[in-house]
């Protein structure tokens, strides 16, 4: 490893990076905040199903007659 010079972690950097990356405790969620989060989890797992589902009826659909 001649010539080569080692990287300088700057650990301020890396704490804030880490602190960004976790809910702050010291902050409550409003009750809006909750059920908006429930709302969005509940519209993707929704969509998530929906594909699913119409995968399974298009592939009956399609191979059916194979």
């Amino acid at each position: 490893m001649q010539g080569m010079t080692p990287i300088a972690i700057d650990d301020e950097a890396a704490a804030n990076r880490t602190a960004s990356m976790t809910r702050n405790s010291q902050k409550q969620r409003t009750p809006e905040q909750i059920r908006a989060g429930n709302l969005r989890l509940g519209l993707i797992l929704l969509a998530v199903a929906a594909v699913f589902f119409l995968g399974a009826v298009v592939k009956q659909l399609y191979f059916a007659g194979h």
